[in-house]
């Protein structure tokens, strides 16, 4: 991803520190979504390296605020859910305009017993997001089962045409899927991003190691570490989903 160039939009969250590691990921979820990485941990992690990186969690923005508050330069940004499980990554120039679109238009809207859904589509919020000065990115556009845009909603060349890249990496899925996205991403004209969708602290350690070349993917250690992910993920959605009905 060395070779690969992101849009300026990105150029003032880039931090430069006297080190030879860059930690570049556009993609990270936080102990305040589905993910289990704690801010403290994160903000350890990157004190002594130069570092472009967007906290986007579920339909939630306290990470990202938090991470702020410490003194992490973090791109604005989260992954916003919608009804029928598509999913976009939406990073803003500024913390005031992510609060007032997560309070203005995910919060009235939060799915209670599903935490990567809303109640709305993704032409609901496209429209929205015409009112910020943003930048919109489909994520896994060819992944797993619901995750794979591309065979799953009929409607995703109409999206294509509204956002302003695609992400052709993600570090969870395996080659030949993001190989799908890059495609998708040159026949359409669009620009790039890419990022570890890390949810715990080795996954993003692993595609930092994997992007400045001092470590090769490791296709069993990446399975393995899918399939602990797994089963964390199924109990923190269902918790989720449990509170939700004893909130009821």
């Amino acid at each position: 991803m060395k070779d690969q160039k992101l849009n300026e939009f990105f150029q003032e969250f880039y931090v430069e520190k006297n080190s030879e590691e860059k930690v570049i990921d556009l993609h990270i979820h936080t102990n305040y979504s589905d993910g289990f990485i704690n801010c403290r941990a994160l903000e350890k992690y990157l004190k002594d390296k130069s570092y472009l990186v967007a906290v986007t969690d579920h339909n939630a923005i306290a990470g990202n605020i938090l991470l702020r508050k410490m003194g992490v330069n973090v791109v604005p940004g989260i992954e916003l859910g919608c009804v029928d499980g598509f999913e976009m990554l939406v990073y803003f120039k500024t913390e005031d305009d992510l609060i007032y679109f997560y309070k203005s238009f995910i919060e009235p809207n939060k799915n209670r017993y599903r935490m990567s859904k809303t109640h709305q589509d993704i032409h609901y919020y496209l429209r929205a997001l015409e009112n910020f000065k943003c930048y919109k990115s489909i994520p896994h556009i060819a992944g797993l089962a619901q995750k794979n845009f591309l065979k799953n909603k009929d409607y995703i060349y109409n999206v294509i045409a509204r956002v302003d890249a695609i992400e052709i990496h993600n570090h969870a899925l395996p080659n030949f899927r993001n190989k799908i996205a890059k495609d998708v991403q040159e026949r359409y004209g669009k620009e790039v991003t890419f990022g570890s969708d890390a949810h715990f602290m080795e996954e993003l350690i692993k595609f930092s190691k994997v992007v400045n070349h001092l470590e090769k993917s490791n296709l069993f250690e990446d399975y393995s570490t899918k399939l602990k992910l797994i089963s964390w993920l199924g109990k923190k959605h269902f918790s989720y989903g449990l509170k939700g009905i004893l909130e009821k």
